[in-house]
């Protein structure tokens, strides 16, 4: 018998004047039988609950009954209920769903009545702007490894465009860089990993359980294989005034300078990589790499073997 199920049954009953035995149990994915059980000990701890019967039956706290809830104020309240909302749009969770339902009995009547009322003035979408679920399916996949301690595989492609099957113990849910990750100890390469959800494929939960603990987060050492043991190349680009948006979007404001022509000179250091030619090929003719040198040479040489490709328009005649 979890508490967590009783301290939601009885939020529950406080949010709604009868609830029958069934509904409880869908809800809670258990037994009716379970169900009885849990009134039964929800009375005996002190919290009177009336049965009615026949088909239009159920159970209800009994009248003028409540449990104190001014340790919070009406708007901290709905802020935390507007938070958990956001985060139950990506996951859909049953266990967030009930922490709603609890959290939602600490509201006055008057209040939790008054259409509009509450609504914390910021809305945080997690999901992408393609209508793929894919992403989704995996959090929930994920989530509910975490969860249950057990192992999962999947086949992934790191950074350097390596594919590799991999079998994982989950530890953690990240959002970093408006992407997600998994942090777990990889059992592949015996150390703990970040794995992008993007980049996994064939991804399944098995029944081998796992015990290792998760650390707190100040502790958390997560990391992709990308930037390990890679030096930083200082660099300074220039961007033409048509993409200062995109600048705004890729690079952080304090590497930023605007000048008086509109141009943005950006100065930050990066590991030299396929990644970073490809995301300053990306800008086309709109950047230019004022330093180093050797980066300059490497983008222009980049740009005349595309320049080649499709200087050749013979094929197309």
């Amino acid at each position: 018998m979890k508490l967590d199920r009783l301290l939601a049954i009885v939020m529950i009953l406080l949010n709604r004047k009868q609830v029958n035995a069934k509904e409880l149990a869908q809800h809670f994915e258990v037994s009716q039988r379970t169900i009885y059980r849990d009134i039964e000990a929800i009375n005996q701890a002190g919290i009177p609950i009336v049965s009615y019967m026949g088909s239009d039956g159920g159970f209800s706290i009994m009248e003028n009954y409540q449990i104190k809830k001014n340790f919070l104020t009406v708007d901290e309240i709905g802020s935390i209920l507007t938070a958990l909302k956001n985060i139950n749009t990506t996951f859909g969770s049953r266990q967030i769903s009930n922490t709603l339902e609890k959290i939602r009995g600490m509201l006055p009547e008057k209040d939790a009545s008054t259409p509009g009322r509450n609504a914390f003035p910021v809305h945080i979408d997690y999901s992408s702007w393609s209508t793929s679920t894919a992403d989704k399916d995996k959090l929930k996949i994920i989530s509910s490894a975490i969860d249950e301690k057990r192992i999962v595989h999947f086949q992934y492609i790191n950074i350097r465009g390596e594919e590799m099957h991999r079998i994982v113990e989950p530890l953690s849910l990240i959002l970093k860089d408006f992407s997600w990750y998994l942090n777990g100890y990889c059992r592949t390469k015996n150390d703990f990993r970040l794995f992008k959800l993007k980049r996994m494929s064939d991804l399944a939960l098995t029944e081998e359980i796992f015990t290792r603990d998760v650390a707190p987060i100040e502790e958390l050492r997560y990391r992709e294989d990308w930037d390990h043991d890679k030096i930083l190349l200082s660099m300074v680009l220039k961007f033409k005034p048509s993409v200062k948006v995109r600048v705004l979007d890729t690079f952080p404001h304090d590497q930023i300078q605007f000048e008086e022509d509109g141009t943005s000179i950006v100065r930050f250091a990066f590991p030299q990589d396929d990644w970073l030619v490809a995301m300053l090929l990306g800008f086309g003719s709109d950047v230019e790499v004022l330093e180093p040198a050797h980066l300059r040479q490497l983008i222009g040489q980049k740009a005349m073997e595309i320049a080649r490709i499709y200087s050749d328009i013979s094929h197309l005649l």
